[in-house]
């Protein structure tokens, strides 16, 4: 007698209507995209990229498990696989009402993505862009009806570059940038679209998200010598004389901190024009010395290191003239910009950095070993030290253009360590403890009777004279939790709780935060003790509590929070609107 079937669980389903923002006037042939939260993969709203890989470091088979050896009679094991994931859900157009449904869906949590040209790419529930939505989340057989979305239009940036005799700069690449913050705190620049004028001088850039952003223009440091290396690109014509420009700012000035913001509004196109001169390049000559023997070195290797406006940056090296008898070198056809120059031979190395605007001529460069630095962590308060061995200390330069770090060195049961290979130049301490470790935060670092935690720690080629960077550590650290609401008293979730500390805003790890939950709770964890303000945004991009000018707008608005070792603090706050 066959077993009677499980009845299967009832089919959901999603209705809704997408509206045009400002006129409600529906719109048709908008593609409507939903995702399971819990799918393997790209978020929606996210590049795309590979979902899967499988990879066979041989080409045989898997040997078979001794009880299905060959000759023994018994059957081959059938390796576990794992279940397929479930198909990809059909995307869906609305109809001419604005209308869509998507049907026959299982219970879970789920992502909608909604698209259609010349408007801007949102999740349900986005605030803020590039961001992710609210979870929609469906009960078996659930109908989830009128749901209504907003898309609104971008806008457009467009206008005319010309050159200092007042003709048009052919050829160069335009920039158009926003202004974020890093994990570290550190100000970079998110490139939102991209274009290159042309024969007429003439750019744009199209279906921008509104908001407000910085226009650039003009050949970024690294590598010259015209053509695709000048401008960015392979030359449109034989013709082409591959000129090199300023890199600049709109309207025209050299130092981003002196440049305009443009407001892209939507559905409206912005017209920018600025003068940009054409830029010759430069020759760095030095000289290079060992700092052992104060002679010129037999050979050199030289490469400049830089940093790019949207944080990334490259290095490149190049056949150096150079004369062994006087250590003089040069490297010629150098775009204008702040570079980190590298010289090494033979084991000893020279770091230093060069601001390229003109010319420069007899640089002295003097190459000497790496630094070993010694160090001791200490756990505060905790005679028998156990557990310091989970514990690993790193240096991170503060100078960008330098790529990485020293990484976590491995520290001993004592608590002493050891960086190897340091160049001279300032870092910044940080720690990392093992899982399941406390989480444990600096409470001092001191290096040669120095304050190492608050200012950067200074390595020279004399730190090798006995210095010892000392490193307290403790596990007493603190909790803030809370609730926010808005001005009628009402719970908001999905927002950003943020502590800012009152002193050292430069050290990011200070800065803390947690998003509310569906009850507008929040749980701020492992805060070092100390004085804070306690912000919530209604809309803050990522990492935006880093931005300085926007603190100082705010910050009568923050709540006074002081916390101490090991407290455990409940902070409601009133949350800060977004500005209409």
């Amino acid at each position: 007698m066959q077993a009677p079937q499980a009845p299967q669980a009832p089919k959901g389903r999603i209705e809704g209507t997408v509206l045009k923002t400002g006129t409600n006037e529906p719109l048709v042939g908008v593609r409507v995209t939903l995702t399971r939260a819990s799918q393997t993969g790209p978020s929606p709203s996210g590049p795309a990229g590979v979902i899967g890989v499988s990879i066979s470091t041989s080409g045989n088979a898997p040997p078979l498990p001794p009880t299905a050896a060959p000759g023994r009679g018994a059957a081959p094991a059938t390796l576990p696989t794992a279940p397929p994931p479930p198909p990809a859900i059909p995307s869906v157009v609305t109809d001419r009402e604005g209308k869509f449904v998507i049907a026959d869906l299982d219970a879970g949590s789920y992502r909608l993505l909604i698209v259609a040209n010349g408007y801007v790419r949102q999740e349900y529930g986005q605030r803020v862009f590039p961001g992710q939505g609210t979870l929609l989340t469906l009960t078996a057989g659930q109908v989830m009806k009128d749901l209504v979305l907003h898309l609104t239009l971008t806008g457009n940036v467009s206008g005319r570059l010309r050159d200092n005799f007042g003709q048009p700069a052919v050829g160069v690449p335009v920039q158009l940038l926003k202004a974020t913050y890093s994990v570290n705190g550190q100000k970079i620049f998110q490139s939102a679209g991209q274009s290159r004028t042309n024969d007429r001088g003439e750019y744009r850039l199209y279906w921008v998200t509104p908001g407000r952003y910085y226009l650039a223009a003009g050949s970024s440091p690294g590598p010259g010598g015209g053509g695709p290396f000048a401008v960015g690109g392979p030359p449109v014509s034989p013709n082409d004389p591959g000129d090199n420009y300023v890199f600049a700012y709109y309207p025209g000035v050299t130092d981003v901190t002196a440049a305009s913001s443009i407001d892209v509004t939507s559905g409206n196109e912005a017209s920018v024009d600025f003068l940009i001169p054409r830029q010759q390049l430069y020759v760095i000559r030095a000289r290079a010395v060992d700092s052992a023997t104060s002679q010129p070195p037999a050979s050199i290797t030289v490469s400049l290191s830089f940093s790019s406006i949207t944080g990334g940056g490259g290095t490149f090296s190049m056949n150096t003239p150079y004369n062994p008898m006087t250590g003089i070198f040069e490297i010629r056809d150098v775009v204008p910009g702040s570079y980190l120059l590298q010289v090494s031979s033979q084991g000893v190395m020279a770091r230093l950095p060069v601001d390229v605007t003109n010319n420069i001529d007899g640089l002295p460069v003097v190459l000497g070993g790496t630094v070993s630095l010694p160090g001791r962590l200490v756990i505060d308060g905790q005679l028998d030290q156990a557990g310091v061995e989970r514990v690993r200390a790193s240096l991170r330069p503060t100078n960008s253009a330098i790529s990485g770090g020293t990484g976590f060195v491995t520290t001993n049961t004592d608590g002493t360590f050891r960086f190897e290979n340091l160049m001279p130049g300032e870092y910044r301490i940080s720690i990392n403890a093992a899982q399941g470790s406390p989480d444990y935060f600096i409470k001092d670092a001191q290096f040669d009777r120095s304050d190492a935690l608050n200012q950067p720690l200074v390595v020279s080629n004399s730190a090798s004279g006995g210095a010892s960077l000392e490193i307290v550590i403790s596990p007493n650290v603190g909790l803030v939790e809370g609730v926010v609401t808005d001005e009628k008293l009402q719970p908001v979730a999905g927002v950003q709780a943020v502590l800012v500390p009152d002193k050292y805003r430069d050290r990011p790890e200070l800065f803390k935060s947690a998003t509310t939950d569906q009850t507008g709770h929040f749980s701020i964890k492992a805060v070092i003790p100390g004085d804070y303000k306690l912000f919530a945004w209604e809309v803050l991009e990522s990492f935006g509590y880093f931005d300085a000018d926007l603190l100082k707008q705010v910050e009568a608005s923050g709540k006074p929070v002081h916390v101490g070792e090991s407290n455990k603090l409940q902070v409601d706050v009133r949350v800060i609107p977004a500005v209409k």
